[in-house]
């Protein structure tokens, strides 16, 4: 019950965040916005484990680091040279992965969910170069898009992999990065960010890295 009113509670407020992301950045608040479009990949560190195995329910408990690609976009607004709120979506594609059941060892490749995130981000910039450092702190929702799945193991078993009744998660961040300006309103970007989603009954731990470009306007 704590946990999924914390998840109302989180969506409640990245969608108030939005809002007043568009309402100040509307009425001209926000000194500079970039607008920013990149892709990389997203590392999920391994999780569940063998103690959860249960046969014929949970042959297969344990899921190992993967790496699928992602890309994204994302909307700052800087209401001083160093402070912004950024709104950034990310779409995280599937990537293959071999489970194991430690019962007999018995092996099948199956495909990861795709899915997105969308998060509200404080920005703090450092510097006011052509070289401009960052750090970020913020979080959101993250949207599984799960479907129900049939695959055969190395010994010959057809396995069924449903999806999860729950797909909407909460998420938070914790990031770095540097921008590059090429140009006035034009640059690159360089993007590192930890993040843990919440779920049930693991938590998925992932480090973004992303490299993309950058354009700015004032409003």
């Amino acid at each position: 019950m704590i946990i999924e009113g914390f998840r109302k509670i989180q969506l409640k407020g990245l969608l108030l965040g939005i809002f007043s992301f568009c309402f100040i950045t509307a009425n001209g608040h926000a000194q500079k916005v970039h607008f920013s479009i990149f892709g990389g990949r997203n590392h999920v560190f391994e999780y569940g484990s063998e103690d959860d195995y249960v046969m014929s329910e949970n042959d297969f408990p344990v899921t190992p680091a993967h790496a699928p690609f992602n890309f994204g976009m994302a909307l700052v607004g800087f209401f001083t040279n160093n402070i912004g709120v950024e709104l950034d979506g990310r779409y995280v594609f599937s990537s293959k992965v071999i489970l194991q059941d430690p019962s007999d060892q018995d092996t099948v490749e199956i495909d990861t969910a795709k899915h997105y995130a969308i998060t509200l981000n404080f920005v703090y910039r450092f510097l006011s170069s052509r070289f401009r450092p960052y750090l970020l702190v913020g979080g959101g929702i993250d949207k599984l898009l799960a479907k129900y799945e049939t695959y055969t193991t190395e010994y010959g078993y057809d396995i069924e992999v449903l999806a999860p009744e729950k797909t909407t998660d909460v998420i938070a961040s914790l990031g770095t990065g540097v921008q590059f300006f090429i140009l006035t309103n034009l640059g690159a970007r360089l993007d590192v960010r930890y993040s843990i989603i919440f779920d049930d009954p693991d938590n998925q731990i992932n480090l973004n890295v992303t490299l993309g470009l950058f354009f700015g306007f004032d409003i």
